[in-house]
Parts: C-alpha cells; sequence; structure tokens
C-alpha cells in the first residue's frame, strides 16, 4: 500500500504541476474542488457498502460455503460462481472487500476467479447504460459474445491453479 500512496502522490505533484503550467491557480484549485465533490459524493455510498459486506460477512458462514460448494462442485461451482459475480451488486469497492473476507473461509481460488470475471463480463448492473450508449442489441450481443470467457477461465484456473497462487514460486507463476 505504501508504494501506491507514493505513485499516487507523484502522478498528483506531477498533474498538479502541468494544470498550473496550463491554466495557472485558478485551474489547479478547480481541479481540486472538483476532486473534493467526487470524495464527498462517494464517501456516503463508500461507508454504506462497507456496512453491507460486513453483514454479508456474518451472513454467510463457513458451513454455508461448504454446504454451497458441496451442492454445485465441479463444473457446476465454476459455472455459478460466474453468474454469480454478474449478478453480484455495486463496483469494486463492494465486491473485493466483500471477496476479502471470505480469504480464510476455504473458498477455492478458482471460484474467486471465476467470480471476479463474472462480475467483469457480466455485470448485470451495467446492461442499462451499456445499452443506452449503444444500442440494446449491441449490448445484448456483447453478452453473448462474451458469455463463455469467464466460465472458460474458471476452468483453467481450476485445471492449473487448484491450490491458488499461494504454493508456486514466482518463477512457477510465470511459466503458466
Amino acid at each position: 500500500m505504501k508504494n501506491t500512496a507514493i505513485t499516487l502522490i507523484i502522478a498528483v505533484v506531477i498533474l498538479l504541476i502541468v494544470l498550473f503550467y496550463i491554466g495557472g491557480s485558478p485551474l489547479v484549485l478547480e481541479s481540486l474542488n472538483r476532486a473534493w465533490q467526487t470524495a464527498m459524493r462517494a464517501f456516503l455510498l463508500i461507508i454504506i457498502a462497507f456496512v453491507v459486506i460486513g453483514q454479508l460477512q456474518i451472513l454467510i458462514s463457513s458451513d454455508m460455503i461448504k454446504k454451497w460448494l458441496d451442492k454445485y462442485s465441479g463444473n457446476k461451482s465454476v459455472i455459478a460462481s460466474s453468474l454469480a459475480g454478474g449478478l453480484f451488486p455495486g463496483g469494486p469497492y463492494i465486491f473485493y472487500p466483500f471477496l476479502a473476507g471470505f480469504k480464510g473461509k476455504g473458498i477455492p481460488f478458482y471460484l474467486i476467479f471465476s467470480f471476479v470475471a463474472g462480475k467483469q463480463s457480466y455485470d448485470v448492473t451495467r446492461l442499462p447504460l451499456e445499452a443506452s450508449l449503444t444500442t440494446p442489441g449491441l449490448a445484448i450481443l456483447r453478452n453473448i459474445i462474451t458469455f463463455p470467457f469467464p466460465i472458460l477461465m474458471g476452468f483453467i484456473a481450476r485445471r492449473y491453479f487448484p491450490e491458488g497462487f499461494n504454493n508456486f514460486s514466482q518463477e512457477e507463476v510465470g511459466k503458466h
């Protein structure tokens, strides 16, 4: 996290210098004002998202996950995880912390991978926006074309990384 913060600080400084060079201090102040407004709009949403995440982590126990994995084992689990990812509401600030909360609950890596791939490909909350910016037919066609990819990615992850990346050295991960 420290490296990420340093990188972002460097980017901010460079962008502020460019803004100052282009438009002087008024442009710099306008950019900072817009950043503050964006942060305030997102603040409440992020707090609510973390409350929901905490509640879901309590409601979804290790036993429930074990039963689900037993019921949907093998190929069915990859398909179900991919579809669940697409149906999961909210953006990355909701589903990545949600998934992180299951780290010690025994969910196989390939199911988490399938979930994230499904979220990125199938995200049903994005469909209305996508249809309005292009056409409904094009949005549906894109979803039909990309439908198999999260499932295939889950199968590949299950085949090559059944235990996740934890049991591989960096060199071995690079080989796959």
